[in-house]
């Protein structure tokens, strides 16, 4: 059922359906209008209907501008030259480098299009049809933008907000996994996690998708407002969908990383497994202890970020205090290892172990960077 619902959804989403409703009504409205061109109103309303409303916004202002410049300029050589060849082809000289001077590179196909039709045809009334061609326009732009505001407008930032709640859910394991399949040699962990790691990159993906239409639509005063956007918020969101693109990477390091070091066991020893230091069991087990935590912290974070549950705060403040004195007890730990064993470690494995640690200090200092930024924000919404 639940397949069914999301197949019928894709074919059958929200902007489909306004789009088909906004084109039918610009075209029957159209044909109410003398001298307009039904055709272009559908047309119109197509392209204004988009995913965000400020975008549309702004589609339908680029056209609005190409079709009234294009049709003033097409009408203003009619009227000097006539429906001459010679002449639409200077026209359309001038044009196209015009466009390209104003940054109107998108409208310059439907500009040289409205002076083709205005000069090329000496069978219509030329100013009756820029007219025409103009109120045409403007009824679709008209019609798609109040459609997309009225009718199940598109608000990007609790589709966004929701899709973080998913996703938090699920990521702070991957930690766990990462940390546990270097740990203890498990490549059936470390598959696992590789796995994982591709759904969440999909999910991350979705996530900085839905955060452009959010800065789109944060882009101008109208936006915000249509949007429904928090600037500061945005920039929270923002700095998230950056962390998540990192700890993405990092987390992939360190599984690459540990089944580098395992199959370099597998070729070094030969099969005879050499037994493994107190100290390096203790230092496993603590960064062990950091992942978990780290994945707790993250939980918290997000859910603070997607939620706005700001009874939280004191739970992230404790745990950014535990990793740090956590991270601190590893770095003590990695000193004493070396210390104690600095003769006969590999080479490859010690490599490996800083590596992996170095790793979690990156993601733990940005984590708690992302933290403090979480409590600030919400200290900021709770004194408005």
């Amino acid at each position: 059922m639940l397949k069914l619902k999301r197949f019928l959804a894709s074919f059958f989403g929200p902007r489909t359906l306004k789009t088909a409703l906004a084109a039918s009504l610009s075209v029957f409205l159209c044909r109410l209008v003398p001298h307009s061109l039904p055709l272009l109103a559908g047309t119109a309303a197509v392209i204004c209907i988009q995913p965000s409303i400020t975008t549309g916004l702004q589609k339908g202002y680029a056209r609005a501008m190409t079709t009234i410049v294009a049709g003033l300029f097409g009408l203003a050589f009619y009227y000097v030259f006539g429906a001459n060849l010679v002449a639409m082809a200077f026209a359309l000289v001038i044009l196209i480098p015009v466009f390209k001077k104003l940054g109107w590179e998108e409208g310059i196909v439907l500009a040289c299009l409205t002076v083709i039709a205005i000069m090329g045809d000496d069978a219509h009334n030329p100013f009756y049809y820029v007219l025409g061609r103009v109120t045409s326009t403007l009824v679709g732009i008209a019609v798609a933008t109040a459609t997309n505001i009225i009718l199940l407008p598109p608000r990007h930032e609790s589709t966004f907000r929701q899709e973080l709640k998913n996703i938090t859910q699920s990521f702070p394991d991957l930690y766990v996994k990462a940390v546990n399949a270097y740990a203890n040699n498990k490549t059936e962990l470390a598959t696992e996690a590789l796995k994982a790691l591709s759904e969440a990159e999909a999910e991350i993906n979705c996530l900085a998708t839905e955060l452009e239409f959010l800065k789109t639509g944060a882009e101008t005063r109208y936006g915000i407002y249509l949007e429904g956007v928090d600037v500061q918020a945005l920039v929270l969101y923002e700095r998230g969908v950056h962390f998540l693109n990192r700890v993405l990477a990092k987390i992939r390091d360190i599984v690459l990383v540990g089944q580098r070091r395992w199959e370099h066991k597998l070729q070094t020893e030969q099969g005879t497994a050499r037994p493994r230091s107190a100290e390096f069991e203790l230092l496993m087990q603590t960064v062990s202890d950091l992942a978990h935590m780290l994945g707790r912290l993250h939980h918290s974070v997000f859910s603070l970020v997607a939620g706005k549950d700001h009874s939280l705060l004191p739970e992230i403040k404790q745990r950014t205090e535990e990793i740090t004195a956590l991270q601190e007890k590893v770095r003590l730990q990695l000193k004493n290892w070396q210390a104690e064993h600095i003769h006969g470690l590999d080479i490859f494995s010690l490599m490996s172990t800083h590596r992996i640690i170095f790793d979690l200090e990156e993601i733990t200092n940005a984590l708690i960077d992302l933290a403090h930024r979480s409590i600030s924000f919400s200290a900021a919404e709770g004194e408005k």
